[in-house]
């Protein structure tokens, strides 16, 4: 029969086996059980033995007293100190707490309305998110009602009466009730800032090859899922890119301007489209024209001359002279006109601001008086634009 080892056996058996090495290793050193020398030798080893069992065991007791009775049951109840408190809505206050998670409390009546909060977002609207362990729900900011309780992955804020919230990998939208009334199979980007409905629609990628495109409040696609890119400057206009370039779209999803743009800014007042010709114009919001040739930058050129001039240097109490190059200002300016995707390209002005060439270059350099160096073409020019052979 098979005798069952015991935990107290065990310790006995590996008490015993470490005391008999030690023993061997001590007759090296002339111990002799039973002796005087012995018996000392034997009596500091016990006691430095007991000194450190006494050292771990009063260590791992004030670990675990620090760690676990004092940090998470003694100083959250008695130490409530407030980090930071943000105003929700009338009496209605969220509480970051210093030693534990926040909660929401009524100043008014001194009631804890929600404890364990992480954090509150809120905007304009009534409904507030806020997020308890690592779910998602809402309230009511202006009596601290939980109308939609922390049951999801992620919440974004209301807008427009709808709020986007994810569940189990899928976007789902729901009313201020809590009810679902868009489930369409649509997917959540692992990096997005967020879906919000905006002059009628929100941009929402496909779960096939992550592009982007617009939904209506059923759901349904209205504008394709094919852009890279889409984004919503002002009420009026829709900024889409596809296959690296921008286009416009009107409020009703009318094209204002195709994908071909190298790039485009909406201003307050008006469209600023740069082409892949270098050049850039502003349109009004209909898509007329405003300006035919936008200039971003100007600026002088210096060049080296002929024409040299000495210049004193003090060394330990010696005067030495050197002799510099004296630089000049060329007759023409360079102008930049900017452009993310190909890089900003240059033209030569003159100085009463007639344009002497297109934006062509990715550099002008002043070589002489009225010489231009202009790469990547690396042909010289003239103050008048003209090749010089």
């Amino acid at each position: 029969m098979k005798k069952e080892i015991s935990f107290k056996l065990f310790l006995t058996v590996l008490w015993r086996g470490v005391c008999q090495v030690l023993k061997a290793i001590g007759k090296l050193f002339g111990y002799k059980e039973g002796t005087t020398f012995g018996k000392v030798v034997w009596m500091v080893f016990a006691t430095c033995v007991t000194t450190l069992l006494l050292l771990l065991t009063v260590s791992v007791v004030y670990m675990f007293c620090d760690a676990v009775v004092y940090r998470k049951w003694i100083r959250p109840n008695t130490s409530p100190s407030v980090y930071m408190e943000e105003h929700l809505g009338n009496s209605i206050y969220f509480q970051d707490l210093y030693y534990r998670n926040g909660r929401v409390l009524d100043k008014e009546n001194g009631k804890t309305l929600i404890d364990d909060v992480k954090w509150v977002a809120k905007t304009d609207d009534t409904l507030a998110v806020f997020a308890v362990g690592d779910k998602r729900g809402y309230l009511n900011r202006f009596t601290g009602e939980v109308l939609v309780p922390s049951i999801y992955d992620r919440a974004w804020v209301f807008a427009e009466g709808l709020a986007a919230v994810e569940k189990n990998g899928k976007l789902l939208f729901i009313d201020q009730s809590g009810k679902v009334v868009i489930d369409k199979g649509h997917v959540v980007p692992f990096e997005t800032d967020g879906f919000f409905f905006r002059s009628g629609y929100c941009v929402v990628s496909n779960a096939a090859d992550d592009n982007w495109g617009l939904i209506d409040k059923t759901g349904n696609w209205v504008l394709a899922p094919e852009y890279e890119h889409i984004g919503h400057p002002n009420d009026s206009l829709w900024v889409v890119k596809k296959n690296g370039y921008y286009g416009v779209l009107t409020e009703a999803l009318d094209t204002l301007f195709a994908p071909v743009l190298c790039d485009v800014t909406v201003h307050d007042n008006f469209i600023e489209a740069r082409f892949d010709d270098y050049t850039a114009k502003q349109y009004d919001f209909k898509g007329r024209l405003v300006t035919d040739f936008v200039i971003d930058e100007v600026e002088n050129m210096t060049y080296a001359s002929t024409e040299l001039y000495r210049m004193a240097v003090e060394d330990e109490g010696t005067t030495n002279y050197v002799e510099e190059t004296v630089s000049g200002i060329a007759e023409c300016q360079k102008y930049c006109v900017y452009n993310n995707l190909l890089g900003n390209h240059y033209g030569l002005i003159a100085r009463n601001g007639k344009r002497i060439t297109p934006p062509l270059y990715s550099s002008i350099e002043a070589i002489g008086k009225d010489l231009y160096l202009c790469q990547p073409q690396g042909i010289i020019i003239n103050g008048k634009g003209q090749r010089v052979e």
